[in-house]
Formats: C-alpha cells, structure tokens, sequence
C-alpha cells in the first residue's frame, strides 16, 4: 500500500459563448484521451477549472480563484489533436500538486537530517571554505532573501548510516520544479554517518534566488528528502507549464526504492504490477521550506 493516497485532478471545462470555439464542451470531453492523473467533474466539484475561449485560448482556474494558474494557447492544425495537448497540459499540473503534496506514511526518518537554510556570502573557491550567515526573518516569521544573492542549504547526516539526500524547487507560479540536489540528474546522493554537504555553497554550483519580472515578492518553496536507498532524482524535475513534459522514462519503478516509486506514482499515476517495498523496510520522509524573495 502507498503512503501516497493517490487521487486523480478533478477537472471540469466550461465556455462563456460555445458559438466562439471550435469545438463544445460535450465534444471536448468526450474526446479526451483516458489519463490516470485525471478525473471529469461538474465546475461546482472540480479542483481545476478550464475556461475555453476564442483563438484557441485556454484558462485554467484553481477551486475558489479568480485569477488564472494559467492562461494557454493551443492552436491546433486538426482539431483531433487537441484533445491530447490539453490533456498532456493538465496532466503536468496533477503531476506538480501530487509531487508537491507527497507524504511519507510515518516520521521514521525525521530525526536523520539537519537542515539550516543560509545566505552565502563568499562562495568556495580551491583554498577556502564558503562563508555563510543565517537567513533574516520578516515581520511574520518567514525566511526571506534579497533578489540576487545566493542561497545556500546545509544539510548533515545525524544517522548512523548512510542516507540519500535529494531537494527540489517548486513554482507554484509556472507549475515547475528544479532539481537543487544532486547537481546531476542522473546521480543518486548519499551522505555517510556524521557528514556535511553544504549545496550551493560554490564555485561552481550557486542558488542564486530571482523574482519574476515586474514582481515585487516571490515565494519558493523547497522539499528535502531523505530516503534509506537511492532513487533516480532526474524523474522529479519539471519544466513550466506550456513547455513540453517529458519524463525521463513511463517506467513505474525506476530504482525500485520505495521513495522512487511513489514519486513516479504520483507524477505518472502508475503504480506497477509488482508489490512495492514495505515502508517500514524502506523508509523515506521529507521536509519543505518557503523562502521569501524580495526585491
């Protein structure tokens, strides 16, 4: 049984004027390819609300929001296709709320790691270590950084085994996740008893933090996870919204690590013929941390 209670996105479609659009809603949905990561719904019900359009324009619309997640174009040469393309758009955002709202069953490894969250102030170079200071604290309490100053995460193993260590990105703005750590997306991590990693701590590799053009806050949101065996970490990574999803693989095992099937369940929605690891044998937890950026 997955830690993981996987649910399909509930989605529904609606049209001001079907006179303007190419194709009704009827049609539309009866069109849609079947997806595992979604689920049609009336709009009362839905998570997701898509607004179609003149010009092949799209709006997506999260339960209870008057401002669109996103606004699409899918101009299409047959209108076949476009079924498919707004599927494929969809699916990316079942994938990015499932990634971001994945818990582990238990808290079996929540005493393993040590996370600080810094600022770098002068990155490693080949004869010094990086210099580093705590992150300040707005009015409420939350972590916060300048736009354009380095970020970096200290990470430390307090185990007395070795653990994998992975952290990621979310933007709930564009729907997309970075890989932080590991810096190579094919490359499992693992920290040895007692060791430190200090990622993003330079030379080569810095966390430099950015607003979106004309914004004057952001916030990012960081997931650290801790696992007992290694997982490929490239399969979290996703690019924003209306760029083209692929997957590393439509392989439901991966590694065949706990941690690795249940991110592919929930960014696939296939969960494999095969049992997965018992979680108490392969534990994995995980952490967030939102990071204020301010002009």
């Amino acid at each position: 049984m997955s830690s993981f209670r996987f649910q399909p996105l509930r989605v529904a479609f609606t049209c001001a004027d079907p006179s303007q659009v190419p194709i009704s809603v009827d049609e539309l949905v009866a069109a849609l390819p079947a997806s595992p990561l979604l689920a049609h719904t009336e709009p009362e019900t839905a998570a997701l609300r898509v607004e179609m359009l003149p010009d092949a324009t799209y709006y997506f619309y999260r339960r209870g929001e008057d401002v669109a997640l996103a606004a699409v174009r899918i101009p299409v040469k047959k209108l076949q296709a476009l079924p498919r393309k707004l599927v494929r758009l969809l699916e990316h955002v079942a994938a990015f709320d499932n990634l971001l709202n994945l818990q582990p069953a238990s808290d079996a490894l929540s005493n393993v790691l040590e996370v600080e969250f810094l600022q770098l102030e002068t990155p490693a170079s080949g004869s010094r270590p990086a210099e580093v200071r705590p992150l300040p604290r707005d009015p409420q309490g939350q972590l916060q950084i300048q736009a354009g100053r380095n970020l970096a995460i200290a990470l430390h193993n307090k185990a007395l085994t070795p653990v994998h260590v992975y952290v990621i990105v979310f933007d709930e703005r564009q729907c997309s996740v970075g890989l932080v750590y590991p810096y190579q997306p094919d490359f499992p991590t693992r920290l040895r008893p007692s060791e430190s990693v200090l990622v993003g701590s330079g030379p080569r590799y810095l966390l430099q933090m950015q607003l979106p053009e004309g914004a004057e806050t952001a916030v990012d949101r960081f997931k650290i996870w801790v696992s007992a065996t290694g997982m490929q970490p490239g399969i979290m990574a996703m690019p924003p919204l209306g760029q083209r999803l692929e997957p590393p693989s439509e392989d439901p095992y991966g590694s065949g690590s706990r941690l690795d099937r249940e991110v592919r369940l929930a960014i696939l929605g296939k969960a494999g013929s095969t049992p997965m690891p018992a979680f108490a044998e392969d534990p994995w937890w995980c952490m967030e941390q939102a990071v204020k950026v301010v002009a």
